[in-house]
């Protein structure tokens, strides 16, 4: 009888020595392939981190910037060091009525006034600014007390859109206030942008109330931060831009981060155009 095959008996295994020349061959293609690939991902990555700086660094300098459009004439000041930028953000802004019934009188207590055009949109209990000059003239500085000799007030109108606005106190504005364009403003309590070289970070203050002379830091309200691994910022602004009715305020704002690469960093610069006409 003749014997069967079994179906493996003619299948041929790799040897040893051909496992080795494989892998030998695989690696030797791998490195050389790996010579072209490394440095574009090496490059991809590099690109990646300083892409995610720029956009977090640029975020930063825009919501500042974005206040500092909004705030209020001659409100912007710094300390000496250049790292705590302190505004006075407005909500609105109208013109008072000056002539005739309703007008607004200054030097002596009044308790309503009218507005000429359209209404002022307000919040309830909102304070309200004339003419501000700046922390350099005593009767024009928002930032003082309420007073005679000051030129902030609180309004008692409820929220909404009003033509008449309703002051709960006001022991008369100082004669010196009544100017071109009679404009009042709808304001806000003051916000400050402080960076911390020791912490690194760049943070947002608000709801702290006005103060006289300028917080560093803040105490009180509420803060959020706006940035993380800063290495070294830089706020800027001419003193003496009253008698040019706008100023310029220069934001630097340098972010770093240590990525699998090291230490990757940003710097971005940014000018902001605000308008000081009261």
């Amino acid at each position: 009888m003749r014997a069967e095959r079994h179906p493996a008996a003619g299948q041929r295994g790799f040897t040893l020595i051909e496992a080795v020349m494989v892998i030998v061959v695989m690696g030797g293609i791998i490195a050389g392939v790996s010579v072209f690939i490394a440095p574009a991902i090496r490059g991809y990555l590099d690109s990646a981190a300083r892409a995610d700086l720029a956009a977090r660094t640029d975020l930063a300098l825009r919501r500042i910037a974005r206040d500092l459009a909004e705030s209020l004439p001659n409100s912007v000041r710094i300390n000496a060091a250049g790292t705590t930028l302190e505004l006075v953000p407005t909500t609105g802004a109208a013109r008072y009525q000056t002539e005739g019934a309703g007008a607004l009188v200054f030097g002596t207590p009044a308790a309503s006034f009218k507005l000429v055009g359209p209404g002022l949109a307000m919040e309830a209990s909102q304070q309200l600014v004339w003419y501000n000059l700046g922390v350099n003239v005593p009767d024009a500085n928002a930032y003082a007390g309420i007073s005679s000799a000051s030129n902030r007030r609180i309004a008692s109108n409820a929220a909404g859109t009003a033509t008449t606005i309703n002051l709960a106190s006001n022991p008369g504005l100082p004669v010196s206030l009544m100017a071109p364009p009679y404009r009042v403003y709808a304001v806000s309590s003051p916000i400050t942008y402080r960076c911390d070289p020791t912490a690194r970070t760049l943070t947002r203050y608000s709801g702290y109330g006005f103060q006289p002379a300028l917080p560093d830091p803040p105490t009180g309200g509420s803060s959020a931060l706006l940035a993380e691994g800063v290495k070294s910022c830089n706020f800027v602004y001419e003193a003496a831009v009253v008698a040019y009715r706008a100023g310029t305020v220069n934001l630097r704002l340098e972010l770093q981060a240590d990525t699998v690469l090291g230490n990757e960093s940003v710097q971005l610069f940014r000018a902001v155009h605000v308008e000081n006409l009261p």
